[in-house]
């Protein structure tokens, strides 16, 4: 058992983005779901994750809070943020066709180039906790 203080820091951001990111998502479902369908994706895939990610974003919580899954739960945490930076950084970099429709909450307020440094941080904090975990 890893109980660095740093471990219990990085465990609890990575806790409160995630219930923060699914929250936001479930509890504007609808608009949520809009927002899938309407993503540089097939639909199918948006109907999808409209379910998936707030789903499976609490699960990532769960894996989190123990100590026997806390490391799954960095990994996991560490390539979902690593999938988001690099799906926003499309939008940024202009590589889709059109832009994707902003995330709700507090990251639609932000714009899609803070929201890419937001991610890189968040990226680099959960690979933090890979790497202290694994150290």
């Amino acid at each position: 058992m890893n109980t660095h203080p740093f471990i219990i820091i990085v465990s609890g951001l990575l806790s409160i983005l995630w219930i923060y990111s699914s929250l936001s998502k479930l509890l504007a479902m609808q608009r949520f779901k809009q927002a899938m369908l309407t993503q540089v994706f097939p639909r199918w895939m948006g109907k999808i994750l409209t379910y998936l990610l707030p789903v499976g974003e609490l699960a990532i919580v769960g894996l989190l809070v123990f100590d026997q899954t806390r490391l799954l739960g960095m990994y996991v945490s560490f390539f979902l943020m690593g999938l988001f930076t690099l799906y926003v950084g499309g939008a940024v970099f202009h590589i889709y066709e059109r832009y994707p429709c902003a995330c709700g909450g507090l990251f639609g307020r932000l714009g899609w180039r803070k929201h890419f440094k937001v991610n890189i941080c968040l990226t680099l904090v959960a690979l933090v906790g890979v790497l202290l975990m694994e150290l």
